[in-house]
């Protein structure tokens, strides 16, 4: 009977590990083969209307990685995080605003929209939505050419930083600003599984700007 039992086991174990291994295989297998680039135009900090606010202009010049997730029926994300820091004779500086933003890539028949990322459900943490709890997102462009629509939604972007009275006159400040173009139809199990394995269309690039003002 304690033979039996073992080679059963093992049986089990053995479809386990097959399956699990399948898994994998086809999460890996979704993930696009090759990295496009990213353009950034025009990055500039101003004041408007007593607001800070960050604006620049956004290009992808290669669709094609973009193409192959959208034929496998993937999803796209972009993830666009500022952070405005005032700069310190220590070791850190000392962050004063921050902002954060994520737009959703999809493709609907023949054409493709752009929208804000869904609003996180109750007591999950992140950034801030793009639109309150409970109503439709507003597409931010939409058309059947996935260039022109790109150009639409990213062409000019603006990130609110909060008030412009929290900036010091004579102060030196530094603007970090974090974009990246990811799958979001992984779910974060398989990140964190295949933490080894990029996800990344666009591995998440930085920009800085330094100032005085």
């Amino acid at each position: 009977m304690g033979s039996c039992f073992r080679r059963c086991w093992a049986g089990m174990r053995r479809a386990v590990g097959a399956a699990c291994l399948a898994a994998v295989l086809a999460v890996v297998a979704a993930a696009p083969l090759a990295a496009a680039s990213l353009d950034l135009s025009n990055l500039v900090l101003n004041n408007h209307d007593g607001r800070i606010l960050v604006r620049f202009g956004l290009a992808i010049p290669d669709l094609t990685p973009l193409e192959t997730v959208f034929a496998e029926g993937g999803v796209l994300a972009l993830r666009m995080d500022a952070r405005l820091s005032e700069k310190s004779d220590y070791l850190w500086d000392h962050q004063v605003a921050e902002a954060a933003r994520m737009a959703v890539i999809r493709k609907t028949g023949a054409g493709y929209v752009v929208e804000p990322a869904p609003a996180p459900r109750p007591g999950k943490s992140g950034a801030a939505p793009a639109t309150p709890a409970g109503e439709p997102a507003v597409p931010l462009a939409s058309g059947t050419d996935l260039a022109e629509v790109l150009r639409q939604a990213f062409g000019e972007v603006a990130l609110d930083l909060g008030a412009w009275e929290v900036l010091k006159r004579g102060e030196s400040y530094v603007l970090g600003l974090g974009i990246s173009l990811v799958r979001g139809d992984v779910s974060a199990f398989w990140r964190n599984t295949l933490f080894f394995w990029s996800f990344d269309v666009i591995p998440k690039a930085r920009y800085r700007l330094d100032f005085t003002y």
